[in-house]
């Protein structure tokens, strides 16, 4: 009778033992899933609209390289509050012409520049049929980005080349390029800076093409990443990671071999128009190579963007040093 009981209690028993080595075993399993997870740094990242200057994630994303550098990396769309929401945290970085976040940063806010991305003016000036010369835009409404912003440092120079200043022309603003080529489809506006897609649209539309604002503008930088100085202090390394995968990208999309992937991913990501990715796969990065292959900013470069921020009046010489909006330090250490 003994025995019997005795067994009962031992079977009792290490079924009690077999409950509780697997509830450890499933609390280990949770507990290491849990941490992998927080491996994970999630970037919460700004831009004006979804389009080819994001490429560069896009094919990062699309290879899983963002993910094996343990970043979760959101791209929200916000328009033109991207500098804004960086400097106030909601944001940890944003995307934007490099005169918002230099003018923030010289402001005091904790925002500065991390790297560079679109290295010149990808812009063209289109206008209403009946406007067919630089020169006929006197008296005319423009619709440009914004009264400081990086579409007013590459027109001023695109209007000087025919003798106009600002001040002979109307300027109304609009941050996104799609905006603004619906404000002059409409009737609106009578000439608006554009770049692609919307550049091909118009181009495509019968509506007169004045011109590239580039040759008028070489050597001044498009777009920038800007970081919020605090969020930066405490993940330098996701952000040298993000730095590291964005010149992966570049590199992979200077390719020509990878042309017609490279256009799919724009189309899967930003949801693009096939016809539009190819002709800016055409235009930014067969013809102009506007992105640029390290993301730094050389003296030579920041002498260039001091000098446009001098015409659009943000600072005057002497200039600051580049330290005071860039900080290359991430870029520098994904070489």
């Amino acid at each position: 009778m003994h025995a019997s009981l005795f067994a009962f209690a031992s079977r009792v028993w290490r079924r009690r033992m077999l409950i509780v080595v697997a509830a450890l075993c499933t609390a280990a399993l949770f507990a290491g899933g849990k941490a992998q997870a927080q491996t994970e740094t999630k970037i919460v990242a700004g831009m004006v609209a979804h389009g080819p200057p994001q490429w560069p994630q896009y094919v990062a994303d699309e290879f899983g390289w963002l993910k094996q550098d343990k970043i979760d990396l959101e791209l929200v769309t916000v328009g033109g509050g991207g500098v804004a929401q960086t400097a106030a945290g909601s944001l940890n970085m944003a995307h934007s012409g490099y005169p918002d976040f230099a003018r923030a940063a010289l402001q005091g806010a904790p925002v500065k520049i991390m790297l560079s991305d679109v290295v010149g003016s990808p812009y063209g000036v289109f206008a209403k049929k009946t406007i067919k010369n630089i020169a006929d835009l006197k008296g005319k409404l423009i619709s440009i980005g914004g009264p400081n912003d990086i579409t007013l440092i590459y027109i001023k120079p695109f209007l000087a080349s025919a003798g106009l200043k600002t001040g002979d022309v109307d300027f109304i603003y609009a941050k996104a390029a799609g905006d603004r080529f619906a404000a002059l489809v409409s009737g609106a506006v009578d000439a608006a800076i554009l770049n692609p897609p919307t550049y091909f649209k118009a181009s495509e539309s019968g509506l007169t093409a004045l011109g590239d604002t580039k040759p008028y503008a070489e050597g001044v930088p498009f777009t920038v990443w800007g970081v919020n100085t605090a969020w930066a202090a405490q993940h330098r390394d996701t952000l040298i990671a993000f730095a590291r995968d964005y010149k992966r990208a570049v590199a992979w999309l200077y390719d020509p071999a990878h042309k017609q992937q490279a256009i799919d991913i724009l189309v899967k990501h930003a949801r693009q128009d096939p016809k539009d990715s190819a002709e800016a796969y055409d235009y930014m990065i067969a013809k102009l190579k506007l992105f640029g292959p390290d993301g730094d900013v050389s003296d030579a470069v920041y002498g260039k963007m001091a000098g446009g921020l001098a015409t659009i009046g943000t600072i005057k010489a002497p200039y600051p040093p580049k330290s005071a909006i860039f900080d290359g330090s991430f870029v520098q250490g994904a070489h």
